[in-house]
């Protein structure tokens, strides 16, 4: 039995049809075959063919055997209090720890696997870290945010606040480098719209090529780098603004809020 059988015979609600939500629905409806979905949501939402809305979370919990909690982590207590526990359960939460998710519900022993998936998984392109001490439910995890990206296991509960900074936060970083990119172009004499599209591409490829080759990012850099040239003289400025600093500390600054969030 394939992973996405699994799934066919699995009901699965999702409660919160935001972005993230509505994204793991469509992917859920593109990788299964005539997928049972339900969901709810406090504010309406665009309609999604293949997922049948009900009024509260308390229905879609009854309907379903799997419950996706997709709110936003303000929200979560309130979200679970309504909950009885005794499906299961996977939390996109921000921050918030499984034992804090647990205390939560009435059960305190609710069958519970955390993710933390990126923006880009409203593109059907995410990043998602799952945690889940219990095989079954990691798995069938890793097979719904595979409907919409890359999905991976993490063993160690602490290193989502870890993985929350780098691949929950990254986009953002990587827009901003992008924009700098382009307005760099601009300094330099092209139109904006010009130089963004040039500097999308640019960052898009060269992940490409990183992934595709397997090489160290040290080596492709170095291949770029010839002596004297355009850009060394481009990194050595990078450098004086602690480029490489900068960026590391925060990817750490992230993952040192996320453990604020769950203190």
């Amino acid at each position: 039995m394939t992973e996405n059988d699994d799934l066919a015979k699995l009901r699965i609600g999702i409660i919160g049809l935001g972005k993230m939500g509505a994204a793991l629905a469509r992917g859920l409806i593109q990788e299964i075959k005539n997928p049972v979905l339900f969901g709810c949501d406090v504010a309406p939402a665009a309609d999604i063919d293949g997922l049948k809305r009900l009024e509260n979370g308390r229905e879609v919990e009854k309907a379903s055997d799997l419950i996706l909690l997709c709110v936003k982590p303000a929200d979560m207590a309130g979200t679970i209090h309504e909950l009885e526990g005794s499906k299961q359960y996977i939390s996109i939460a921000a921050g918030l720890s499984t034992a804090r998710l647990n205390s939560y519900f009435k059960t305190k022993k609710a069958a519970l696997a955390r993710v933390m998936p990126n923006l880009s998984a409203s593109i059907g392109k995410g990043v998602s870290a799952v945690y889940c001490g219990q095989k079954d439910l990691r798995d069938r995890a890793l097979s719904i945010f595979s409907s919409i990206g890359f999905a991976f296991p993490v063993e160690k509960e602490d290193l989502m606040h870890a993985i929350t900074g780098l691949s929950g936060s990254g986009p953002a970083y990587v827009f901003a480098f992008i924009h700098a990119l382009a307005e760099g172009g601009v300094l330099s004499g092209l139109s904006y719209p010009n130089a963004l599209e040039i500097a999308a591409h640019t960052v898009k490829n060269a992940a490409i090529m990183l992934l595709e080759t397997g090489k160290h990012p040290s080596e492709l850099r170095n291949q770029v780098t010839s002596p004297g040239g355009t850009t060394i003289a481009g990194l050595s400025e990078l450098e004086k603004g602690a480029f490489h600093g900068t960026v590391l500390t925060a990817v750490n600054a992230g993952a040192q809020r996320s453990r604020e969030l769950d203190a």
